[in-house]
């Protein structure tokens, strides 16, 4: 079974799922793509198959011990390329048919026939699964498909980039059964028309009126700005306790490094942060803004937007936490210290594994999410909840611009908002966050914590860069140049 081609990403603007992208061979009844955590547009498959399935035919599958082949007219559907094909249960069916998938190799596969011009083609899948609620892993490499009681096979069709669709004629679906079936099944077979969504980079926020963001400190919604060329909130810590080196709390000394060694984003001369994580260490960074301290106030509402790279080549071995909002007033929500709705809260990052080189369109890349402690969720640690998007999966090398909004909730209900934009695009939004049952718990601080696990350190080192960092009481947005 072989995969899509790499998901494609406009400047401007960009769509959840390319137009012939919308699933990829480690799809689950979650995931669109369970390597890299990309949710299905409409939350999950049955969602999504419901919406977007259009009949084609209907089959029935004898219950006989041989191998034979069935063959789908597709004669009069909207062709489309790449094709999108799907088989599943029938008014109920409960049968269960097994076919064989691209693993078993031969023209046993699941393949298209047709005619183009005078010649007769074949076209093997460039996809073929299936998924059932049930299943919780990809089966995606297994040399068998299923359909019917409750399986759903997926297959994918890649026809060459120039091909006239409208020159094809007699085209077929054909599949080969395995000679162990499951009673009489009756399929329903179904082509996926989807037009994704595009969503528009938004512009407007206070970044906008700021070339690189310069004076941007002093607009009257910013809390709290630092681009780190002058070493600025390190070097206020570094003077408050007399050192000629400036120290990020334990962490040990903090490493700049200047733009040029960082491909940096601006193309202007300058500094960024390095977290360098350790395999002798768990913590690479940890660094506290107080609204209270800082701007007179704890707010309930809060923007947070910073720039971050994972460097050229990482390999992250494991997951971990990120930046992001809390208010754990020392006594809960983070280290196993559960929420009671009373007593702590906390949002930050986090991090997982380097996708394995192995998945074409992944391979090498991070993605990333939310640590969250929200409030009576039965659980004494938090709540990992990856953000389910292609521009949350880090691609070495470059940089990303990533805001966080949180509106803590009215006490006692479930009316929290929380919001993530990557690069100006809204990638994730939540509006039944659940932190608190007291008006006293507030937004008590962004927490800038670069932190490998749980328990266990990273096998390999490897840096992540910071920059840029805007504090707001409104929608900051990315840099402008």
């Amino acid at each position: 079974m072989k995969n899509l081609y790499r998901y494609i990403y406009l400047l401007a603007f960009f769509s959840f799922f390319s137009a012939a992208q919308v699933f990829d061979n480690s799809v689950t009844h979650r995931f669109a793509s369970e390597v890299a955590y990309l949710y299905w547009p409409e939350g999950n498959f049955a969602k999504f198959h419901k919406e977007y399935a259009q009949p084609i035919a209907q089959l029935d599958i004898q219950d006989v011990d041989r191998e034979h082949s069935v063959k789908i007219d597709l004669s009069n559907i909207k062709l489309t390329n790449p094709l999108f094909i799907t088989l599943s249960s029938a008014d109920g069916n409960k049968g269960v048919a097994d076919f064989y998938s691209v693993e078993k190799g031969g023209y046993n596969a699941p393949q298209l026939t047709f005619e183009q011009g005078n010649k007769k083609r074949l076209l093997l899948a460039e996809i073929d699964t299936y998924i059932a609620k049930k299943n919780r892993k990809a089966v995606g490499t297994k040399s068998t498909l299923k359909a019917g009681g409750g399986h759903t096979i997926l297959l994918k069709f890649q026809f060459a980039q120039k091909a006239d669709l409208q020159a094809i004629k007699n085209l077929s679906l054909v599949l080969t059964t395995t000679n162990r079936q499951y009673g009489k099944s009756k399929l329903q077979a179904n082509q996926i028309i989807y037009s994704p969504v595009v969503q528009q980079q938004d512009n407007s926020g206070i970044a906008q009126k700021y070339v690189l963001d310069k004076g941007i400190k002093q607009d009257k919604a910013v809390y709290f700005a630092d681009d780190f060329d002058d070493q600025g909130w390190f070097s206020g810590i570094k003077q408050s306790v007399g050192l000629t080196e400036p120290v990020w709390q334990n962490t040990g000394e903090l490493q700049f490094i200047d733009h040029s060694d960082v491909r940096h984003y601006s193309g202007q001369p300058g500094k960024s942060v390095n977290m360098r994580f350790l395999t002798s260490q768990n913590l690479a960074g940890n660094l506290d803004y107080y609204f209270a301290q800082h701007a007179g106030k704890e707010p309930e509402e809060a923007f947070f937007r910073y720039y971050s790279m994972l460097a050229p080549g990482a390999k992250v071995s494991g997951g971990g936490k990120l930046p992001g909002f809390s208010g754990t007033y020392n006594k809960a929500g983070w280290g196993g210290r559960p929420n009671n709705g009373e007593n702590g809260w906390s949002a930050r990052g986090a991090f997982y594994h380097s996708i394995s080189s192995k998945s074409p369109e992944w391979g090498g890349q991070l993605p990333i999410g939310s640590y969250l402690y929200e409030a009576n969720t039965g659980s004494k640690y938090g709540k990992s909840i990856p953000w389910g998007h292609e521009m949350s999966t880090m691609q070495p090398g470059r940089w990303y611009a990533i805001e966080q909004q949180i509106k803590l909730n009215t006490p006692g209900l479930k009316d929290g908002v929380f919001k993530v934009w990557i690069d100006g695009v809204l990638i994730y939004e939540r509006n039944n966050m659940y932190f608190r049952d007291t008006p006293q718990m507030k937004i008590e601080k962004v927490w800038l914590n670069y932190y490998f696990g749980g328990v266990a350190k990273p096998k390999n080192n490897f840096n992540m860069y910071l920059d840029n960092i805007v504090i707001a009481s409104s929608y900051i947005g990315p840099i402008r140049k």
